[in-house]
């Protein structure tokens, strides 16, 4: 695998790790990266959500060092130092969930399971909670436990707006899945337009917030904002498909659920209704906007505890 590139900036800690493209075939590669592989007590396998990139989970990447754990992640196919296939390269997209499940266990069986130590333990946020928890309930799955972190298991959206992409879901069928519902706020100009934090719907920790703009100002390549319809309607096909599911027999591995009473993107009460079908699931709520996280102190505390009984247990 050729070296990639692990991004720092200033007032940052950004553990020393080492990162790979790793190809998945002659045109596509994703970015993998790997810290404390010394470790006698197992491997995070860490993914993060929609948009986001490896750097932004540097300080989560170092509280599970400091416990003694190996951490690998990967930039999802479409977003971070990954290979993009839309022509907008600065809008969020992908042909189907799928290529997103096929990329995930080409990565853990051949690059993760043959660097990391085991056992294997999932952490997935948001669309990486998503597509954790659909490895995590296959056949393929290799992990012993998974922690879910506000995961897109269901999604807030109502009946006019299903409908509403269902319609324009037939745009697909024309060659134009990579229309965009929402825009990137990218400008040629100036680079990536930061976003308000007032009327921001991830977190309430400001500074967390801000350091998220601070990599994208001073490393625009890690970034995508905007969605396009493609990506939009499989979203919803993926989470139309979870509800139909019989839980308490998908689930036959621990599970912790981390859920954010607060969150506006994720159904935080769907989420509990179907995870919680199994014996097997542990659900902890927190007083959370999406970004659990990245949110305040107090927050991150109880999360942490939360995470350290689960792994101990």
């Amino acid at each position: 695998m050729i070296d990639a590139p692990l991004c720092k900036i200033d007032g940052v800690n950004c553990p020393d790790g080492s990162a790979y493209y790793f190809p998945l075939d002659n045109e596509n590669k994703l970015r993998v990266a790997f810290w404390n592989l010394d470790s006698n007590k197992g491997t995070i396998i860490l993914q993060s959500g929609r948009t986001e990139f490896i750097e932004k989970y540097y300080e989560v990447v170092c509280e599970f060092i400091e416990r003694d754990f190996s951490v690998a992640m990967m930039d999802w196919r479409g977003q971070g130092l990954s290979t993009r296939k839309a022509s907008n390269k600065k809008i969020g997209h992908i042909d189907k969930f799928e290529t997103y499940d096929l990329d995930f266990i080409k990565v853990i069986n051949e690059c993760f399971a043959l660097k990391c130590p085991q056992p294997f333990i999932g952490f997935g946020h948001s669309m990486g909670g998503c597509l954790m928890t659909s490895y995590f309930i296959s056949s393929e799955n290799i992990l012993s436990k998974c922690i879910l972190c506000a995961p897109m298991v269901s999604v807030r959206a109502n009946a006019v707006s299903r409908r509403m992409v269902s319609l324009l879901g037939i745009f697909e069928n024309f060659g134009l899945s990579e229309f965009p519902m929402q825009k990137p706020s990218w400008d040629e100009d100036s680079g990536w337009q930061e976003e308000s934090f007032l009327e921001n719907a991830l977190t309430t920790d400001e500074e967390r917030f801000s350091r998220t703009f601070k990599f994208l100002s001073q490393f625009p390549d890690l970034g995508i904002r905007g969605i396009t319809i493609g990506w939009l309607k499989h979203a919803l096909k993926r989470t139309n498909d979870f509800k139909s599911m019989d839980w308490s027999s998908a689930i036959n591995k621990p599970l912790l659920l981390l859920d954010a009473t607060n969150d506006k993107l994720v159904n935080s009460s769907l989420n509990k209704e179907l995870l919680g079908q199994s014996d097997l699931t542990t659900i902890v709520s927190l007083e959370s906007q999406h970004e659990i996280m990245m949110e305040k102190d107090e927050i991150r505390k109880k999360a942490w505890e939360a995470i350290d009984q689960f792994l101990s247990s």
